[in-house]
């Protein structure tokens, strides 16, 4: 294996495996959703996610999986597939993980009477329109700007952002396992 496919493969672990240790996931089987109950004769609608500065703290890592700048992006990474050296195990569960996510990520989340949005653009309009950035005229902002127009919009588009970013932490620790799995069977960990 290449020191360089070996390096990436290993930084991708290590990123993942501090990921893993973050309390965003001392929810378990709970950690976001929504609950609906009688409250004087009217439902009522209760949210619950990790909370914002457990979100924001796997956002600064999510980033770099994310954004093209970091040899350990997705898009970077599938680089790999390429090298010879790796094994076809490997390339088939990334390619799977990666296939799964995109068609999560491209499915529509939410539709009004004369709009749609997928859970791509809430991913992109709250963490690059909202959270990591706030730049009135960037797309993602305006985007958000058009669809969180009350309390009820915000909770439910931030439910379903927490979702999206349960989907990357499971495609990314997959991978991780899987890069694990690889470098035990080139006989480097």
């Amino acid at each position: 294996m290449k020191l360089e496919t070996k390096k990436r493969l290993e930084d991708f672990i290590e990123r993942a495996e501090h990921i893993r240790t973050f309390s965003y996931f001392e929810g378990k089987e709970k950690i976001v959703g929504f609950e609906i109950k009688e409250v004087n004769g009217k439902q009522q609608i209760d949210f619950y996610q990790p909370s914002d500065e457990q979100r924001d703290a796997i956002l600064l890592h999510l980033r770099i999986f994310l954004q093209d700048k970091d040899n350990i992006s997705f898009r970077k990474l599938a680089e790999l597939c390429d090298d010879s050296e790796i094994s076809e195990k490997w390339k088939t569960e990334f390619e799977f993980e990666r296939r799964i996510l995109n068609i999560r990520l491209d499915q529509v989340a939410a539709e009004s009477k004369t709009d749609k949005i997928t859970h791509r653009d809430i991913l992109n309009m709250f963490l690059f329109g909202k959270i990591a950035h706030n730049k009135p005229n960037d797309e993602a902002n305006k985007l958000y700007q058009k669809w969180v127009t009350s309390e009820f919009a915000y909770n439910d588009m931030h439910n379903t952002f927490h979702k999206i970013i349960i989907w990357l932490l499971r495609a990314i620790l997959n991978i991780s396992s899987a890069s694990r799995d690889e470098l035990r069977k080139q006989g480097i960990k």
